[in-house]
């Protein structure tokens, strides 16, 4: 899929020759670089489901032992949780799409799952426990909050009551307080929980499209082992 406006060929104004098209943008590429860098897992399966794609955070859960491939098919850690797994996707099937909890001993597994077109499965994983939050860079540049204000910030998202993170950060109770009121300024919130649904759900950057820039990148749907 390569995107091009058809404006990029309408005649220049005044000219009768069109202008000539930039560079067309690899709309396929880039989108597939996205998914693969994705913090979350994506898995793309049959029916039965055999996985056609794994991206890399998946990987990272089979690595984990949090996700399984039995006799090529995706399935969790136990037993139990494959055969939730598989009827998770028999309901994609007929149209359904669902989501699931699994909670073991390894850990939490968060799963939504679609049908897709080509009698294919759409997969979503989150692990809480491994969830990146926003780097606080990331919050300097979307809020304007100064470094102290973003580390404040990045202490709530990770379960840090007021005095936790102000006995962590070496600062009283009183300058906390202040930086959690601009936080609340610049944010444009007024409760704690208001505030951390907004700052979850800023996108993170992928910090490897940077160094892609540097020459062309080549894109490949990985194999999955039926082992």
């Amino acid at each position: 899929m390569i995107a091009i406006s058809d404006r990029d060929t309408r005649p220049a104004r005044g000219f009768g020759a069109p202008r000539p098209a930039p560079d067309p943008v690899p709309v396929e590429d880039a989108l597939h670089w996205l998914i693969e860098h994705f913090e979350q897992a994506v898995a793309i399966t049959d029916r039965s489901g055999r996985p056609h794609f794994l991206n890399r955070a998946a990987h990272a859960l089979i690595r984990r032992g949090l996700l399984r491939l039995q006799n090529g098919c995706l399935c969790s850690g136990t037993p139990e949780h494959g055969a939730a797994i598989g009827r998770v996707i028999a309901r994609c099937a007929v149209g359904t799409g669902c989501s699931l909890r699994l909670a073991g001993e390894t850990g939490t597994l968060l799963i939504a799952a679609c049908a897709i077109p080509g009698n294919a499965v759409l997969l979503r994983v989150i692990d809480p426990a491994s969830a990146p939050l926003p780097d606080p860079g990331v919050l300097q540049a979307q809020f304007g909050f100064t470094p102290a204000e973003a580390a404040l910030a990045t202490d709530i998202m990770a379960g840090n009551d007021l005095a936790a993170s102000a006995a962590r950060r070496r600062v009283t109770l009183h300058t906390a307080r202040a930086h959690l009121r601009r936080l609340f300024e610049k944010t444009g919130t007024r409760r704690q929980a208001e505030l951390m649904r907004l700052l979850l759900l800023c996108p993170l950057p992928i910090p490897a499209i940077a160094r892609a820039c540097a020459g062309p990148v080549e894109f490949r749907l990985h194999p999955c082992s039926n082992e």
